[in-house]
């Protein structure tokens, strides 16, 4: 499967998988000849065709395919210019990881030990307008140091080094939210706070040992 028919495939899966509703979301990618291809704006991303999708260079620049590069392709390009071993960028919406965004709770990926492995650590970037240069300069700062980022009431962000591997970690991310609101809702009728400091550092020690 070239490319862009994988591309095309990781939006289906978005889509039903609950990432995104409607229009919502931007995949890309970077090319060996190092110009960026990206879902257009305005289309549902689980209806994407290889057709639909175009290729822009680091100015933002369209050099194939008709139509208008997504709202945030200032956010992407931004990330490819800071870090040349991203090859590939997911933004979408994934429900319980932007909620604890606009709840003001920072993301603990270390709960679990899927989290800690894949995640690392997620930041999440101060609330900014979607498609402002302000929201693409704060994502750009937080990909300096992490290929997982939530930003607030807007989202998540991730990366890798191809699709896949920024699929699996959008994927790996909204579980991890999950089990976390879980651990939160069930510590309140006493339960053990599994989420705590205490209990996350193995994880975090972990890590540092890979």
């Amino acid at each position: 499967m070239d490319n862009k028919k994988t591309l095309c495939a990781i939006g289906k899966a978005m889509k039903k998988g609950g990432l995104v509703a409607a229009c919502d979301g931007n995949i890309s990618y970077r090319r060996d000849d190092g110009l960026i291809v990206i879902t257009p704006s305005g289309l549902p991303k689980g209806e994407l065709h290889p057709k639909d999708l175009l290729v822009v260079n680091l100015d933002g620049i369209v050099f194939e395919g008709m139509g208008k590069p997504s709202s945030e392709t200032a956010l992407h390009l931004n990330i490819y210019r800071k870090r040349q071993d991203v090859h590939a960028i997911i933004h979408a919406h994934p429900v319980t990881a932007t909620a604890l965004t606009v709840a003001g709770i920072p993301f603990a990926a270390d709960i679990v030990t899927e989290g800690a492995m894949v995640l690392g650590e997620v930041p999440t970037v101060p609330y900014a307008p979607p498609g402002s240069l302000e929201l693409a300069e704060g994502c750009g700062a937080a990909a300096e140091t992490a290929s997982v980022f939530l930003m607030e009431r807007h989202g998540a962000v991730t990366l890798g080094t191809d699709l896949k591997e920024a699929f699996y970690r959008l994927d790996t991310l909204e579980a991890v939210a999950k089990m976390y609101r879980d651990s939160l809702i069930f510590s309140l009728a006493g339960g053990d706070k599994g989420h705590t400091t205490t209990k996350a550092k193995p994880l975090s020690w972990y890590l540092k040992q890979k």
